[in-house]
């Protein structure tokens, strides 16, 4: 009699479980899939601006595959690339179909597939030496377009509001995916200026720039850029970028920190030491302005 109650309970329990399943929308793990929620509506700003967040992300991904392989990923782990190249190719073909809600998606897997990818390389080559010398002429004849993609995204996106030195999100971003691209490129230096707008005074705008220019360099480092590969100079309101300081457009495009992204080569003299380092990337500042 005692089994058969404790059957009895332990089947009630289950048809339970059964009949309490969540309803659609409110739980389950496909509906919750490695945190991803669909927030992509059609017809409005919303998706618009989606649709150009995952059209930049999915092309940096592209260019961080296209760097890996010039790096030799294909010696060490050819099967990994592959698989990471049809995926590549699948999320092409959503993008080209427009299926926005299904590319943010695998987007997201892609993400964190690639990063996994890069860690297990930089593993794996370090280890076996895999990848041999024949890579270098690769990254040599690669790396300028790699450096102007870095500039590209480090200088877009790089407004500040007022009298303020924090980051915008969207500009975030922006540094993260410059980060991303840096780690794996040997020897790039980047020079950090801070710049403001012409309103207050001349101490406090120069201490302002300053500030704009080390919270940049203090997110690349966080997202894992080496510090002294950046150095931060400030020029405050002295170098306006729009041609109308007064207008209010005008004074938010001079709110800005530029960034001037160099490989080791384009560098003349070592930057060993804080004075050596700021001697040289002065004399490039003073060409960029003549």
């Amino acid at each position: 009699m005692k089994h058969i109650t404790i059957s009895f309970i332990a089947m009630s329990a289950l048809l339970g479980g059964c009949a309490s399943w969540p309803e659609e929308g409110q739980g389950g793990w496909a509906e919750v899939y490695g945190q991803y929620k669909p927030k992509l509506e059609q017809g409005n700003a919303v998706f618009n601006d989606n649709i150009n967040v995952i059209t930049n992300e999915f092309e940096h991904l592209a260019l961080k595959l296209e760097l890996l392989q010039a790096q030799g990923i294909k010696q060490c782990m050819p099967a990994q690339l592959l698989k990471a190249q049809v995926y590549e190719n699948r999320l092409r073909r959503l993008i080209s179909a427009n299926m926005w809600e299904d590319a943010e998606h695998d987007l997201l897997i892609h993400y964190h597939g690639l990063n996994q990818l890069a860690h297990h390389f930089d593993t794996v080559k370090r280890v076996t030496h895999c990848a041999g010398e024949q890579q270098k002429p690769d990254k040599t004849e690669n790396q300028k377009n790699y450096i102007e993609q870095i500039s590209k995204l480090l200088n877009s996106d790089n407004q500040f509001a007022f009298a303020d030195h924090q980051v915008t999100p969207k500009y975030m971003g922006r540094l993260a995916q410059a980060a991303d691209l840096i780690k794996h490129i040997d020897g790039v230096r980047i020079l950090l200026v801070g710049h403001t707008d012409k309103l207050g005074s001349t101490i406090n705008n120069f201490e302002l720039a300053l500030k704009r220019a080390d919270t940049v360099k203090h997110w690349l480092s966080i997202y894992g850029v080496k510090n002294e590969q950046l150095t931060t100079l400030t020029q405050g309101a002295t170098q306006p970028f729009s041609d109308q300081p007064t207008t209010d457009t005008g004074r938010h495009s001079d709110r800005r920190v530029e960034a001037i992204v160099l490989s080791a080569e384009q560098l003349e003299t070592p930057t060993t030491g804080q004075a050596s380092v700021l001697k040289n990337w002065t004399k490039v500042l003073t060409e960029n302005q003549e």
